[in-house]
C-alpha cells in the first residue's frame, strides 16, 4: 500500500510537487518519504522513519501535509 499526496502549490520547492509514503515492511519494517516531480518518473529523494506518523509529520512540517490530504494507493 502506498499513500499519495500532492503538494499545495505555495509550498512546492525544487519542482518537488508529490509525496509517497510507502512501507518496507520486508526490509527495514519501516516507511519511506518519496519526494517526486512526477507520480511518473522514480523519485528525487527519499527519507526513512520508523512508523508512518513519523513521515507524515515530516510531510506536515515541511510542505503543509494535511492528514486528509493523504489518498491510499495500491499500485
Amino acid at each position: 500500500m502506498k499513500l499519495i499526496a500532492e503538494i499545495p502549490k505555495d509550498n512546492i520547492e525544487d519542482d518537488i510537487k508529490y509525496l509517497v509514503i510507502e512501507s518496507d515492511e520486508n526490509d527495514t519494517k519501516g516507511y519511506f518519504l518519496f519526494f517526486h516531480k512526477s507520480l511518473d518518473t522514480p523519485c528525487e529523494a527519499d527519507l526513512w522513519f520508523v512508523d508512518i506518523e513519523g513521515a507524515k509529520r515530516q510531510a506536515t512540517f515541511n510542505y503543509g501535509i494535511n492528514p486528509d490530504d493523504w489518498l491510499i494507493s495500491e499500485l
